[in-house]
């Protein structure tokens, strides 16, 4: 796939979001799809860009980079801006060239709309954990705007389960929209060297030739004095914790902590002049080394030198640098919140990183295991980061684009995907479920009075139970001119009003030729039986339709009571496709509560087709069908049973249609 890939922010690469963006691009690559880069002009001159940039040309893939010139005022407000309102119509107009967008921080930068299919993914949430984390600008930013518009992406993606429940809790995402793809395990080539951890050995490997073989046992059970304690992170303060880490240490026995010397290493951030304070302060400053920002190059060294590793963090949404460090066999101890007791699962020592006695504790447990008890714990980690993987979360991403891009021939309004099919295009798409029957499928007709009873949206109430089975349906059609013409509004146009009323009689005929039975639930007997004589009628050969009905219930359904012995009776006549005329709400509530126990290929709610059928209630003429206007026609036939529902109807779908409209509707 040719896709548009946003880097911003890149941190000049000294961050979580630098790996990650590197590794992404270097899968996406990898797996084949051609990318095209949009990066900050200081990133250019990044090594760790240039190398990235390199490993895509290695791969023969087709690479851009673009940048925005309000970058080069090296401002984040700029930056923003440029992104959230300048870059969409750069891709609006560009939009032919590409199959879809891919945001690498949506946590930072966003778009105001979404002209390609886009997958955004959120690393953290951190603002909501941790107060007076950045600026107060930034704080309402992070907390107010970015939020209302990240939404908007077709594909959320969260980097581990806690950012999601996260979404969930603080943005009011969805469960169903937000996608989990675990972030990967970096693994690192220095020179030509490799080193893996294999069935119990470490391997060191050059080429394609096994040079060294260590026992594992022998790393992780005997370790040499003066192995370090690691923990690698930006030196931000509170976030990162520190002062705490620090704190803790200053607790240990001042022979244990000689043994095992604290060593940080990350490039200096926010208020870094604390962490750098409290370390001075410390009875074990001359044990505590700062290395400052760690190039890929000497990370090796940094990594043999350490014994165990630390990830003390008041709150991540992943932490890479902890599944590095299980998977090259160093015992961890960890924060038990945010995502890090996720990712650790049972292998890490887990601690209240808001408490240093706990913290401290943690340290003496961590430092002063046996050999057996260490080598256990590095078998478990070394078999749990098999789970993480950068090429199944990239194949992950390409997935959820791809299949953005099949199902483009919908148009979603208000969460609901209605097919962008003409009528006989629906009639062949609804034959094709019936004579699936890989399972039932769900059918619904969309008009103003579906939208009226499901959506909620502020200060008009819904329904959740049947705006559920209308978002989930496998086939939806707009059964309403206002329908469509908001779809255009919208510039997601469908090409025509596709009504049951005009379908019904087709996919009988459909039926007939193709040898499909059907079913009939609710509707009166005599209008349906009157119905299916008028087909009849207009068929070749005249006795071909009477075949095709297998049967009718005009039972009272209650959707209070659980009537199963309807169900028994529809399986019974085995039909293909099941008509259900009970009217909406009441035939699709009906319909996805008992879709599961039916043995039929499609069930579509029909509402009162077959009156109209049978010519007990008259259609209004073509044209004012076309223009919309049916609702008034109906009204007069029947005033004092519609005018209230239509009235209300219209009403809200005006509103919901202006927040739309303006917006961009969201529950």
């Amino acid at each position: 796939m040719r896709l548009l890939v946003s880097c911003i922010p890149y941190d000049k690469g000294k961050s979580g979001i630098s790996v990650y963006v590197r590794e992404v691009v270097r899968e996406l690559a990898a797996q084949g799809h051609e990318l095209t880069l949009l990066c900050e002009p200081e990133a250019r001159e990044e090594e760790s860009v240039k190398c990235k940039v390199e490993s895509v040309k290695l791969e023969g893939v087709t690479t851009t980079i673009l940048h925005s010139p309000l970058y080069t005022l090296h401002s984040p407000m700029l930056s923003m801006l440029w992104h959230l309102f300048v870059l969409p119509f750069w891709i609006r107009r560009h939009r032919r060239e590409f199959d879809g967008f891919v945001i690498c921080a949506a946590n930072r930068r966003v778009c105001a709309w979404y002209p390609l299919p886009t997958t955004a993914t959120v690393h953290d949430l951190a603002n909501f954990h941790i107060p007076g984390k950045y600026s107060r600008l930034r704080m309402f930013y992070l907390a107010h705007v970015l939020p209302h518009y990240a939404k908007k992406a077709q594909r959320l993606v969260a980097v581990s389960e806690a950012t999601k429940t996260d979404m969930v809790k603080f943005w009011h995402c969805r469960k169903e929209d937000v996608t989990v793809l675990y972030n990967g395990l970096v693994v690192k080539k220095f020179g030509s060297e490799v080193v893996k951890k294999l069935d119990g050995e470490v391997v060191r490997q050059l080429g394609s030739e096994v040079v060294d073989k260590t026992p594992l046992n022998h790393l992780t059970t005997q370790p040499p004095n003066h192995q370090t304690l690691l923990y690698i992170s930006r030196i931000e303060h509170p976030g990162k914790n520190h002062v705490r880490l620090i704190e803790a240490y200053s607790r240990l026995p001042r022979s244990l902590a000689e043994a095992h010397p604290l060593v940080i290493a990350g490039a200096d951030w926010k208020d870094a002049e604390v962490v750098h304070a409290a370390a001075a302060k410390s009875p074990h400053a001359d044990l505590i080394r700062f290395t400052g920002f760690v190039a890929n190059e000497d990370m090796p060294r940094l990594w043999e030198e350490a014994g165990f590793y630390v990830f003390p963090s008041l709150f991540e949404g992943f932490g890479l640098s902890l599944v590095e460090a299980m998977a090259k066999g160093i015992p961890c101890a960890c924060s038990n919140n945010g995502s890090l007791g996720e990712i650790a699962g049972d292998v890490a020592i887990a601690f209240d990183p808001e408490s240093v006695d706990d913290m401290a504790d943690a340290l003496r447990r961590l430092l002063g295991e046996s050999p057996e008890e260490r080598a256990a714990r590095v078998a478990r980690g070394l078999e749990h980061v098999k789970k993480f993987s950068w090429a199944d979360h990239a194949k992950g991403i390409a997935k959820l684009v791809d299949d953005m891009r099949r199902a483009s021939g919908v148009s979603r309004l208000f969460g609901i995907p209605i097919a962008r099919v003409t009528q006989s295009e629906a009639v062949e798409r609804i034959i094709g479920l019936a004579k699936k029957r890989s399972r039932p499928a769900f059918v619904a007709t969309l008009n103003v009075d579906f939208v009226a009873n499901a959506v909620s949206g502020w200060p008009f109430g819904g329904n959740d139970e049947l705006w559920g089975y209308l978002r989930n349906a496998d086939f939806v059609t707009a059964d309403g001119m206002p329908i469509v013409l908001l779809s255009r509004l919208l510039r997601r146009g469908l090409p025509e009003r596709v009504t049951g009323a005009d379908m019904v009689p087709a996919i009988c005929r459909r039926c007939a030729e193709e040898g499909l039975k059907v079913y009939v639930l609710g509707g009166d007997r005599d209008a349906v039986s009157e119905a299916f004589k008028k087909l009849h009628l207009t068929t070749e050969p005249p006795n071909h339709l009477t075949t095709i009905l297998t049967g009718h219930d005009d039972a009272f359904v209650k959707l209070d009571e659980d009537q199963p012995e309807i169900v028994e009776r529809i399986n019974a006549a085995k039909p293909d496709i099941l008509f259900v005329a009970l009217g909406n709400p009441k035939q699709e509530l009906w319909m996805g509560r008992n879709l599961s126990k039916l043995d039929v290929g499609a069930v579509i709610g029909i509402g009162g087709t077959f009156n109209f059928i049978a010519g007990k209630v008259k259609r209004a003429p073509k044209w004012v069908q076309k223009s919309g206007l049916e609702w008034i026609y109906r009204i007069i036939q029947e005033p004092g049973r519609l005018w209230r529902r239509y009235a209300y109807g219209l009403v809200k779908f005006s509103w919901l249609s202006l927040l739309h409209v303006l917006g961009g509707y969201r529950r």
